[in-house]
């Protein structure tokens, strides 16, 4: 067996498969519709959403910082869709607007934070408080449900016998996509140093403040992709829109490998962990496991995440004691025998 083949084996995505299996087997005992693939293919478009937000947390994640306020740029979006669509305009022009518009909300939180030296938290916990307000001032809280067609069409429809739903492959696209860009890029390559030592990323040339601008602008794009595949699914706009997801946000990204102090991650376990909270929220659905109780059970899995790094750190260097131990020992005998 190759060094490669072994290191994937001991690798969490590897941990991460076996556990879907796990969990997929669980459900397959409350349902005997569970493993149609129709059922398996529909229930895939509840974690796209939290998908696409994942993916823009990730790499905020990478770089050291943190970012809470990916849902209210999302409801941001969807209501900013709603104006769109009352005014008759053109999906291929209000999808790219909304896009942009999330991405400059997301690039005020990179400059309050790498310009100002702000602590993420606090900052995007603050506007994720601004972004909500802001999303019921542009829209209602009664929600705009008169979509035109074309607006629903990436959240709704599906494709390949009508099974697929194109948002699943959205998602999909998406992933492949920042998978590219944080795995075989520069930009990707400088995100990965700042993450592991910022200052030495800045004595090294790269321009820290710049790169976290543009990260925080990626995330906020993408949450505004999320608005239009949100509208699609559930057909109406309101200010509260993604209320209370970022926890399943977070979960996905802790859970996927991602350190939550920056510097490590890959794109590859976030897509895993998506698909291991999307099986499991199918299967106590099925097993009518009320929404309270799926609640606590994500904010475990949270738990496990972050303890994860710092229980196999401690196991390896419990592991490396015994070999410095006997290498000591060797080392004393020899000396002494010398004397």
């Amino acid at each position: 067996m190759t060094a490669p083949s072994r290191s994937w084996i001991l690798s969490w995505e590897s941990t991460l498969v076996v556990l879907i299996v796990a969990a997929g087997a669980w459900s397959t005992t409350l349902s005997s519709y569970y493993l149609s693939f129709e059922q398996i293919a529909y229930s895939s478009r509840h974690f796209v959403i939290p998908g696409l937000l994942a993916l823009g947390l990730m790499v905020v994640v990478v770089v050291g910082e943190i970012d809470i306020s990916l849902a209210s740029t999302l409801a941001v979006g969807s209501v900013l869709m709603s104006k769109f669509s009352a005014g008759q305009v053109s999906i291929w022009i209000a999808a790219p607007v909304v896009a942009l518009s999330c991405a400059i909300l997301g690039a005020l939180n990179g400059a309050l934070v790498a310009r100002l030296h702000l602590p993420s938290l606090a900052v995007t916990l603050g506007t994720m408080g601004a972004f909500r307000g802001l999303a019921f001032i542009i829209g209602t809280e009664v929600g705009y449900t008169d979509f035109d067609d074309s607006y629903l069409h990436v959240g709704s429809d599906q494709v390949i016998g009508g099974v697929v739903p194109i948002s699943l492959i959205l998602f999909l696209v998406a992933a492949l996509a920042v998978g590219c860009l944080m795995h075989g890029t520069v930009f990707g390559r400088r995100c990965y140093a700042v993450g592991n030592n910022a200052e030495a990323a800045w004595i090294s040339g790269i321009d820290v403040r710049a790169l976290k601008t543009c990260v925080y602008a990626l995330a906020g794009g993408l949450a505004g992709l999320a608005a239009l595949v949100w509208i699609g699914q559930y057909g109406s706009a309101r200010g509260d829109n993604a209320d209370g997801m970022i926890l399943l946000v977070v979960t996905a990204v802790v859970l996927g490998g991602v350190d939550i102090n920056g510097g490590r991650g890959a794109v590859l376990g976030v897509v895993l962990s998506l698909f291991l909270l999307g099986t499991l929220r199918n299967g106590m659905g099925l097993a009518n496991v009320p929404g309270p109780t799926q609640t606590v059970v994500f904010g475990a899995l949270l738990i496990l995440g972050v303890l994860r790094p710092i229980v196999l750190g401690t196991i390896a260097r419990w592991r490396q004691t015994p070999v410095l131990a006997a290498t000591g020992t060797k080392g004393g005998e020899s000396v002494n025998s010398t004397t």
